[in-house]
């Protein structure tokens, strides 16, 4: 007859009854299954990948099940980091250091090694938390198999309590957790042996063993109905890491059953592990089409690689840095790209260093030949700095300026220098330009402040001429607004949006003017008589010249808007000559017409004191003279 343990066995291998170690090295081989973390090529991930890689599964994973993650993380890490010093070393000699002053010291050094300690913090904190709970399971499963014993070697209890003890007894056994591995042999060996010796006293024990071939069976069907659910579970590895376990509570729960649900129970269950092991296949079709579309990117990566490489032959500076970024993030994205089929797994990796590496030859022979230039860009940068400094003192605002700007301009069109001078002539330029624009803006302040000195002292001759009071003597009354007006145009500019203060002035003297009642013609002799004293009395025969110089001007500019207004009136042939519009455009040019009059009348009264005054001055040749 095939019993049940017979079908345990035939399927696995083993029975129920193996001893201690088969079934201790099962319960790790199970551990070990459901906890496995893939390992990784971290010798090609760079410095930065690989503690971001440590933080990852120190974050997600206890310290215990990451030994040979960490020890081939640090591995790498120590590879990757002395790869990084012998660069900066040599780029520190080459940059005119000596190498005896080198000091390594990165960043990224001290944050792995932070991250390392904290990894060995939380593997000596999980050791020692280990050692007590294992010595609290020793003493859980020696009290177990104390009670064990007791229920056949002293039965006190009737059937119904002894099931329930036992069961009890079984489900405490399977929860109770490791044991110290020295005396784990001893443990497990004393427990199947005092288990096997109350299966005996159950076979004794007729309702006894119907009572616990039921629960059993009860057992069974619920394994059987997980299993039923696991061959629909969506992710593959996690239905066949609980298969595992349920084949384990099989073993130790599900044994005995009545002899006629045997053969039953095992072939259903058996059905559907077979069913859950065939997916096994539908998880490789998935790993490896997963592999294919991993395979994919890559190869897409290095392409964009070697088109940067093929594009960056005539780069400047600038281009050179935004294609330095794009390919460290290219880098990026393909180291963490997950895995290839195994077959090209070699291949798409020495593609890959092949193309950085062109993409590195080519950006290394650019700033070396960029390294030998930078000494003659020193020497313009140094001239440049003379410039700045000679025009640094300057009061010759419009040149300096101009110059200043200019060489800015040249400055950030020279290019790189050596780094150990950059700081040095950067700062030396700007301080020489700064110098200049610093008292440019102080010397547009104390303009600023003239400006509204002025226009505080126009303000003031305004609110002269509103509070003046005639005195009924013209002269006297005209005299006053002459000297007035010359007062106000002595003043100077004002600033720009105050400009409109003339006009103020000028009504508030026209207010004044009509009070006087007096024509236009006689303020024009007035004001003409005042020019004519202030000549003679400063002996300043340019003053009248100038005078006559801007009443001509004014002329010309007058006969130029007359004639543009005679043409304008030539456009209104057959309108209404009642127009509004027409109207106003005559009324402007009998006025501009007048207003040269005017100006005519006075040129002729300039002339006409001019030669007067050149009579005065030859001498008189006539007989009553001579001696």
């Amino acid at each position: 007859m095939i019993t049940d343990m017979d079908n345990l066995q035939n399927a696995d291998g083993k029975s129920p009854n193996n001893t201690n170690e088969s079934y201790k090295s099962e319960a790790i081989q199970e551990e070990q299954n459901q906890n496995v973390i893939p390992l990784k090529d971290y010798e090609k991930f760079d410095l930065e990948i690989l503690l971001n890689e440590a933080r990852i599964l120190l974050k997600n994973h206890p310290a215990q099940e990451l030994k040979e993650h960490f020890s081939l993380i640090r591995e790498a890490a120590k590879n990757k980091m002395a790869l990084d010093a012998a660069e900066k070393r040599e780029q520190f000699v080459n940059e005119g250091g000596d190498e005896i002053h080198f000091r390594y010291d990165s960043p990224l050094k001290k944050e792995f090694y932070v991250i390392y300690e904290d990894y060995k913090k939380q593997l000596s904190f999980f050791y020692k938390e280990t050692e007590r709970t294992e010595k609290e399971n020793l003493e859980k499963r020696l009290e177990i198999i104390e009670e064990l014993k007791a229920l056949y070697q002293d039965p006190q209890e009737n059937n119904q309590n002894l099931f329930r003890i036992f069961r009890d007894l079984k489900t405490r056994w399977h929860n109770a957790g490791r044991v110290p591995a020295a005396q784990a042999n001893n443990v497990y060996r004393n427990y199947f042996f005092h288990l096997d010796n109350f299966y005996k006293y159950l076979d004794m024990n007729k309702e006894l063993r119907e009572l616990d071939m039921s629960h059993n069976l009860e057992v069974r069907q619920s394994i059987i109905k997980r299993a039923e659910e696991l061959v629909s579970e969506e992710n593959v590895q996690k239905a066949l890491n609980e298969l595992q376990y349920l084949h384990r509570l099989w073993k130790e729960e599900a044994v005995p059953v009545a002899e006629e649900f045997r053969e039953v129970t095992w072939n259903q269950f058996k059905e559907l592990t077979n069913k859950i092991h065939n997916r096994k296949a539908e998880l490789n079709e998935l790993l490896k089409k997963e592999q294919e579309d991993n395979l994919a990117k890559k190869r897409a990566i290095v392409q964009s690689i070697n088109e940067i490489t093929q594009n960056s032959r005539d780069n400047k500076h600038g281009d050179w840095q935004k294609a330095i970024r794009k390919v460290n993030d290219l880098r990026e994205e393909f180291l963490k790209t997950g895995r290839v089929p195994k077959p090209h797994n070699n291949e798409i990796w020495d593609e890959f260093k092949q193309s950085t590496r062109n993409f590195n030859h080519l950006k290394n022979t650019f700033y070396k030949n960029l390294k030998s230039n930078q000494e003659d860009n020193l020497q313009q940068k140094i001239a440049l700095i003379e410039i700045a400094k000679e025009h640094a003192e300057s009061t010759d605002w419009n040149k300096s300026v101009k110059v200043i700007k200019q060489i800015q301009e040249d400055w950030k069109k020279v290019g790189h220098v050596p780094r150990k001078h950059s700081d040095r002539v950067w700062k030396e330029f700007k301080k020489y330009c700064n110098q200049l624009f610093d008292r440019y803006k102080k010397r547009n302040e104390a303009e600023n402040e003239k400006l509204e000195q002025n226009l505080s002292e126009k303000k003031q001759l305004i609110e002269t001429v509103k509070n003046y009071t005639t005195s009924g003597d013209k002269e006297k009354d005209l005299t006053w607004i002459f000297e007035l007006e010359k007062s106000f145009n002595s003043i100077g500019k004002v600033p720009m949006k105050n400009i409109n203060i003339a006009n103020q002035f000028r009504e508030e003297i026209d207010k004044k003017v009509k009070k006087l009642a007096i024509s236009d013609e006689e303020m024009q002799d007035f004001r003409l008589q005042a020019i004519f004293n202030k000549a003679k009395t400063g002996k300043n025969a340019h003053l009248i010249d100038n005078e006559i110089i801007h009443t001509k001007k004014e002329i010309d500019d007058l006969d130029k808007e007359i004639i543009q207004l005679d043409n304008n009136i030539s456009f209104f042939s057959g309108t209404d000559q009642n127009s509004p519009l027409l109207k106003n455009v005559y009324k402007e040019l009998e006025e501009k017409k007048n207003k040269r009059n005017d100006l005519n009348q006075k040129l002729r009264k300039l002339y006409q004191y001019n030669s007067e005054e050149n009579n005065e001055k030859e001498p008189d040749n006539s007989e009553d003279n001579q001696v």
